[in-house]
């Protein structure tokens, strides 16, 4: 009698690999792994719009001030970062999760915003930049008069 190797829960593999080519399809906390199993870099976002300004959150663990750089240019707010994690000379990785290299994520701003008042601020894990609108374009209360 002959034993024939089979993978039965192979279809999860190829219904995941579907989703390749999509951006940010099956990210995990910052990134996921490339075509060759390497992990990638990519921060998950949030953006929240107020009466004044607009915030926009990037989770960014195990980053530093150093390894990054916020710009706005265009009402494009655009935050690069980049990393490595050393391996002792002489060793091997066993199993690799932790992604070395770097990022660039940008993010389309609304075209009332005033790219001289922006502000970045990193805590735990979390890069918050904060632009402002122009005040001429803030919501404002109009007072109706009686007739």
């Amino acid at each position: 009698m002959q034993l024939v190797r089979t993978r039965p829960f192979k279809f999860v593999s190829d219904i995941d690999s579907l989703f390749d080519g999509f951006p940010l399809a099956g990210t995990h906390l910052l990134g996921g792994r490339d075509r060759l199993g390497a992990p990638t870099l990519v921060p998950r976002v949030d953006i929240i719009e107020s009466g004044t300004d607009i915030t926009t959150r990037f989770e960014i663990p195990g980053f530093e001030l150093s390894d990054l750089e916020v710009t706005v240019e265009d009402n494009v707010l655009t935050v690069k970062g980049s990393r490595s994690h050393d391996l002792p000379e002489g060793s091997t990785y066993r199993h690799r999760e932790l992604a070395d290299g770097g990022f660039s994520r940008s993010v389309t701003l609304a075209d009332n915003v005033d790219s001289d008042q922006v502000t970045a601020r990193l805590a735990n894990g979390i890069l918050e930049v904060v632009v402002r609108k122009q005040p001429d374009v803030l919501p404002r209360t109009i007072e109706i008069e009686a007739a």
